[in-house]
Parts: C-alpha cells; sequence; structure tokens
C-alpha cells in the first residue's frame, strides 16, 4: 500500500510524533476549502447587496430568499453530507488496516451513490420549482411572499442544477482526505471561486442578470473543477482511484455503507429541517431581521470553518489510528483537536466582535439599513456560542472518525429537536410578537446543554475498528 498511496500523508497520520503539527498541516488545506465554500454564498449576497434595482425593501427581499436558500439546501446536503463522513469512516479505516482494495472498492461504490443522490434531489426541486408550480414550493412553505418568493422560486431552480457537481466534489473530498491527501481539493476549489466572483460580478453588474445572475454564476464554479477531479480519480498514480468495474450497487455493500451513511446523512438532515424551521420562523418578523440573520449566519460560518477543518481531520486521524489498531494514538489524536479548536475559537471570537461592524458594512454596502443593526445585534450573541461550537464540532469529528455516526444524529436531533426549537416556540409565546430575542437564547442554551450529552456520548466510543474486514 505505502507504494501506491501518498505515503508521508498515511505515515504523518500513523507515526508522527507531534500530533498537533500534523493536524495543523494537514488541516489548513481543508480550512481553505471550507472557506472558499462559503465564500461562494458570501460572494452571492456582497453582488446582491449592491444590485441597481429597487430600493432598500427589494435588496432585503433579495437577501433573504438567500437567507431561505440556506437551510432548505443545507437539508437536501445532508444526503452528500452523509456520504462524505461514510468514505472517510469506511477509506480511512481500510487503508489504515492495509485493505487498500476494500477501500477502493467503497470509495467507487459511494461516489455512484453520489451522483444516484444528486440527481433524485435535483428532481425534487425541478417538481416543486416556480416552472411546474408557479412559485417555489419550499419558499412558500417557509412563509416567503412577494418578492421575496419571486427571488426564492428563481435562485432554487438554478441552484438545484448544482446537486450532482456538489455532491461528487464532496465524496472526492472525502477520498483524499481519508488518506491524508488535503491541498488539491483546495486547488481545485480556489479556481471555482475565481470563477465565481468575476461570473457573479459580470452577471449582476454588467449584463444585469438580477440574483438569477448569482444562482448561474455559483452554478458554473461548481462545474469548472468536475474535468480535474475526474482526471485524478481516474489517472492518479499517489492517491486512491476509482474502479468503474466495482461502481455497480448490491444490496449488501449497500447495508454496509448504510450502517455509515444512513446515520450521517439523518443527522445532517434532521439539524437542516430544525434550521428550516427556525428560518420560517425567523421571516415572520420580517425581511430586514431576516436579512441581517443571513449576515451574521455567514460571518459565523467564517469563523467556524478552522473548528470544521480540524474535525475533519480529526475524523481522518482517528480513522486510520483505528484501522491501524492504535488506539491510543486515536483517542490522543481526539483530545488535541480539541484543545486546538477551542483555542483558536476563543481568539478568533476576541478579534472578530470588536470588528463587527465594518464586516457587516461590507458584506450589506450599508451602514443605515435595520438589517445593518439586527446583524450586528444577532452577531455578537451568535459569536459566543461558539466556543461551545468548537467543542461540539470535536465530538462530531470523533463520532464520525470512529465510526460511531449513530451518535451523530443523536447529538444533532436533541440539540434542536429537544432543546432550542421548544425553547424558540416558548419564548415566542412570553414575549411580545416583535420581540425575536428568543432565538438569541434558545440558541446559546442549546449550545450549551447538548455538550453534557456529548460527553455522555463519548464514554461509548470504543475505538475499535467498525468495518468489516
Amino acid at each position: 500500500m505505502a507504494r501506491t498511496l501518498k505515503k508521508e500523508n498515511i505515515d504523518r497520520i500513523l507515526n508522527h510524533k507531534s500530533i498537533l503539527k500534523g493536524i495543523v498541516i494537514m488541516a489548513i488545506p481543508v480550512f481553505l476549502n471550507n472557506l472558499l465554500k462559503s465564500l461562494h454564498d458570501l460572494v452571492d449576497a456582497v453582488f446582491i447587496a449592491r444590485m441597481d434595482v429597487g430600493g432598500q425593501e427589494t435588496l432585503d427581499a433579495a437577501l433573504a430568499a438567500l437567507n431561505i436558500h440556506w437551510p432548505v439546501f443545507n437539508f437536501f446536503m445532508a444526503l452528500g453530507a452523509g456520504l462524505g463522513i461514510a468514505t472517510v469512516a469506511m477509506v480511512s479505516q481500510y487503508v489504515g488496516a492495509n485493505r487498500k482494495d476494500l477501500a477502493t472498492k467503497y470509495a467507487s461504490k459511494l461516489m455512484t451513490l453520489a451522483i444516484i443522490f444528486g440527481l433524485l434531489v435535483t428532481g425534487v426541486f425541478f417538481l416543486t420549482s416556480d416552472k411546474v408550480l408557479g412559485y417555489n414550493l419550499f419558499a412558500y412553505l417557509m412563509g416567503a411572499r412577494g418578492e421575496t418568493l419571486v427571488f426564492a422560486g428563481q435562485y432554487f431552480r438554478i441552484r438545484s442544477l448544482e446537486f450532482v457537481l456538489v455532491f461528487v466534489f464532496m465524496v472526492y473530498q472525502a477520498i483524499r482526505q481519508s488518506t491524508g491527501e488535503t491541498l488539491y481539493p483546495v486547488i481545485l476549489n480556489v479556481g471555482g471561486i475565481f470563477v465565481n466572483i468575476i461570473l457573479t460580478w459580470y452577471f449582476i453588474s454588467v449584463l444585469k442578470m438580477g440574483i438569477e445572475g448569482a444562482a448561474y454564476a455559483t452554478l458554473i464554479a461548481h462545474g469548472a473543477p468536475m474535468p480535474f477531479i475526474i482526471y485524478d480519480l481516474m489517472k492518479s498514480k499517489k492517491h486512491i482511484k476509482l474502479d468503474f468495474k466495482q461502481m455497480n450497487l448490491d444490496l449488501p455493500t449497500i447495508k454496509d455503507m448504510g450502517r455509515f451513511a444512513f446515520p450521517a446523512a439523518i443527522g445532517q438532515a434532521v439539524s437542516a429541517l430544525g434550521f428550516v424551521i427556525i428560518q420560517s420562523i425567523i421571516l415572520r418578523y420580517g425581511d430586514a431581521v431576516s436579512a441581517g440573520f443571513s449576515v451574521g449566519n455567514r460571518i459565523s460560518s467564517l469563523l467556524l470553518n478552522p473548528v470544521v477543518a480540524i474535525s475533519t481531520i480529526a475524523a481522518a486521524y482517528i480513522g486510520l489510528n483505528i484501522g491501524h489498531q492504535k488506539p491510543e494514538r486515536a483517542k490522543r489524536s481526539y483530545e488535541v483537536s480539541r484543545n486546538l479548536s477551542l483555542g483558536i475559537m476563543i481568539v478568533g471570537i476576541s478579534i472578530i466582535i470588536p470588528l463587527r461592524y465594518p464586516i457587516i458594512e461590507l458584506i450589506l454596502g450599508t451602514d443605515s439599513s435595520n438589517s445593518y443593526f439586527i446583524a450586528g445585534e444577532y452577531t455578537v450573541w451568535l459569536l459566543l456560542t461558539q466556543p461551545l461550537m468548537a467543542l461540539f464540532q470535536c465530538y462530531i469529528g470523533l463520532f464520525n472518525g470512529s465510526g460511531f455516526s449513530k451518535y451523530t444524529l443523536k447529538m444533532a436531533s436533541l440539540r434542536l429537536w429537544g432543546i432550542r426549537i421548544p425553547i424558540i416556540l416558548l419564548a415566542m409565546w412570553l414575549l411580545p410578537s416583535d420581540d425575536y430575542r428568543g432565538i438569541f437564547w434558545a440558541m446559546m442554551i442549546s449550545n450549551l446543554i447538548i455538550l453534557f450529552y456529548g460527553h455522555y456520548l463519548k464514554k461509548g466510543i470504543t475505538y475499535e475498528m467498525q468495518v468489516r474486514v
């Protein structure tokens, strides 16, 4: 295996004396990759906030449409996320156990599932689009009306075409991360983000295509890396390649992959569905509140990216070391990633909170709208919870890397459905109809309480192989 896979990456994970150094080196490309993914949607928000159409109410409606798209998109992205988590868990453990043949087999079949699921989701979006129903069903159910509903219909319909591309990229990235390769996916994403920036500017500012131009630019940007991904998966001499003869699906292997993919996918879907409901509640307070929350969520996402990257690499560390029969090193990998993530998040919020208003102005293009002041208030509350989210993400990395993705499902379900949403509903009943601060309290309380449950679940991790050899 060492002659066919990139030896230095695997040796770093399995043998290097400094786990911290290895995680940092490998997490930096993943962080950049996640950052660039966040910039895809941030680019849309920056240019849409400066569209030369209508007044501030029209711009707020367009930004609210973006905010509606985010949780719905993430709900369906749960399928791709589940496949990515299953890929890291299975491929890393097989590679650690020196079974490249099984790693290749399951990587090939997981890629087939990515294509199938992507096509199915695109079909669902088409059947519920404004071209079929006259309005987008998901946006309507979330409470969008008027200009917001029109903008959402346009944006949803076009962005739905990218699911196959995004799912393929997620599984491809997971295959590479499973063996410690994190750089090449970043290079591909860098190209995509530049394509997105240039085309978004051209479509919106020059061609005056509005929100449709932003959607088309993002779609094309996601498609740009595909030829390079296909070539790498077919011709790579240093990494796992796909075996097209093993891309066919059969019931036994689907069941085997399902042990990892389905709990992870359901956990992601449960979280996203919870955010769909929360966003529907936020829309009750008006487009300005929704736009302000949208900006706060994007700033939070950017700050959380380093922690997500560390969690991703920790999952690969844990999986490979478990497969290589090094449970103590796997456990130590989790502890190092946890401490590093917490430190980064504390430093990050101490920098971002004082600078939040210039950042918000950069995104919105104004410092006097209602959404500007709402975003400033919301961002403070949101960022104060980020150290808790750092610990939350580290639990997810541990559960996914060790093959206990069912724990991810349990934790995600309780956080949103057992704690956050009930508190929001209670606050709506107790507070005045125009007071949205109950959402702040629900967010902070749920992010704190869930850590106690995560600690309880952590005691069930065995650091033993969960894949069948």
